[in-house]
């Protein structure tokens, strides 16, 4: 992945450069219904006077995927603001993968107990919370008691609850805050040119987002993309096209989104409509409904990207516009020109789809509303409070540098497929055998675990040297 580069960048940026794009256009927030209702962030408030003040961070999303190491390991995904889909929640863990959870205490702690919800662990008296979840449903954040230098106790608890597998709605932007930690609406071009995500006389003719997912059975049953409005003006035959790709690197090692097509879907423009009461947090918002005649199994894919054409280049003809996430999220300087540190891209002027969108005025890491359904085939977490899942793998993959060592508790196929889904290796296990596997060069791969009994195990690893 370190060779991936965007060879266009700087040869396009002079020719976008020439135009001048308007400031984003926020849509105000419904006055109901709310995202989540806030509770209190601090348990036992009397104790606040401590020397000890206990944090940590929500686990991190698989967002802006560039910017990751393999110390960070991201597991779970950003949900999109879809309350009927998705209900208060806004991360998405998989089963039985590790979530971590980053101890930000302040002043001076002596020791730590985290109470862990509806994880396997249950509690910890590490510095950094670890929960592994095994059963659907949705459980609390959790407790980080810290103790002090006086032997004083006080705890944290961030608000909302974390859904385990089922099925939902998937997003690349953080959708906790409503103006914290996003904030929806479009971006226009001067000159009466169209819009960013929509139709548009500048060169823009389809746009896209990228994804990962750690769910072991993630199968796609469709996309809603969110518009600004539903369109008043298109013609009378317009529509929309939808396509899932499966990324490739060509000879140089660059990436090319749009590689492998995977599913195309037509949506006539006439068939967006207004959002329904309590569906979304904005006012005035249009959905477009993409559904796939049979699920699509992504979960033996690292990456996959979601394109959506067919705007129209005449903004006096068609007012088709997405909704964008206008906050963005933080991305390194050393990696902004690194096409996977990027969310969303626009095919611009026929070259593929090399530009991030904050080539066009949004800021960096913003996303378009471009949303896939996935389901696990598990059940469905939102209406549940627990559920016993599928049983828990016991293949176990560890990773040093570019060696890679996969243990089998039954005999078994072990398969390494490459990014671009080229076959590297393959090996055949024995009950409670070890396969050792030499990868050819750093990067993310796939782990495919045959079983004799049929059942499939797969694993995402990145390898660096």
């Amino acid at each position: 992945m370190e060779r991936i580069v965007i060879t266009l960048f700087c040869f396009l940026q002079a020719f976008v450069s020439t135009y001048l794009f308007a400031q984003p256009q926020p849509l105000p927030r419904a006055e109901a219904p709310v995202l989540s209702i806030p509770e209190d962030d601090v348990l036992e408030a009397s104790t606040r006077a401590s020397l000890a003040e206990p944090a940590y961070d929500y686990p991190l999303g698989l967002s802006c995927l560039g910017i990751y190491n393999e110390e960070t390991q991201p597991a779970c995904n950003y949900l999109s603001c879809n309350r009927l889909t998705n209900g208060d929640h806004f991360l998405w863990a998989p089963l039985n993968r590790a979530i971590n959870y980053t101890n930000r205490t302040s002043g001076f702690p002596t020791g730590y107990k985290w109470t862990l919800p509806g994880s396997n662990e249950g509690t910890s008296t590490e510095t950094d919370g670890v929960a592994t979840y095994s059963y659907l449903g949705h459980y609390p954040f959790p407790v980080l008691e810290a103790t002090d230098t006086q032997g004083a106790t006080s705890t944290y608890q961030a608000e909302g609850e974390i859904l385990v597998s089922g099925k939902a709605e998937i997003s690349t932007a953080n959708c906790r805050k409503w103006g914290e930690t996003y904030q929806l609406g479009y971006l226009p071009l001067n000159q009466n040119a169209g819009y960013v995500g929509g139709t548009n006389s500048a060169g823009m003719e389809g746009f896209g987002n990228l994804f990962m997912t750690a769910h072991g059975q993630a199968h796609i049953t469709g996309v809603n993309v969110y518009f600004a409005f539903k369109p008043t003006k298109y013609s009378e035959d317009a529509q929309l096209l939808l396509r899932v790709w499966y990324p490739t690197e060509d000879e140089q090692g660059n990436m090319i989104l749009d590689g492998l097509p995977l599913e195309v879907v037509y949506l006539p423009v006439s068939e967006i409509r207004e959002a329904y009461d309590n569906e979304l947090a904005v006012k005035n918002a249009a959905v477009g409904e993409f559904r796939f005649e049979k699920p699509l199994q992504i979960w033996d894919k690292p990456l996959f990207f979601v394109t959506v054409e067919g705007f129209g280049n005449d903004p006096a003809e068609n007012d088709i516009v997405m909704l964008t996430e206008v906050m963005g999220q933080t991305i390194p300087e050393d990696q902004m020109n690194m096409l996977l540190a990027h969310n969303s891209l626009v095919n611009y002027g026929g070259y593929g789809y090399t530009l991030p969108i904050n080539y066009f005025g949004a800021m960096p890491g913003a996303s378009f509303m471009i949303c896939p359904i996935i389901d696990n085939q598990d059940g469905n977490a939102v209406g549940i409070e627990q559920e016993a899942a599928q049983a828990k793998s016991q293949v176990q993959v560890e990773t040093s540098g570019l060696n890679l060592e996969v243990t089998t508790p039954q005999a078994a196929d072990v398969r390494i497929f490459a990014a671009n889904g080229m076959a590297v290796d393959s090996r055949t296990t024995e009950e409670g055998q070890t396969a050792r596997f030499q990868l050819p060069a750093s990067g993310f791969y796939i782990v495919q675990v045959v079983g004799a009994d049929g059942q499939t195990d797969v694993h995402k690893i990145a390898a660096r040297p």
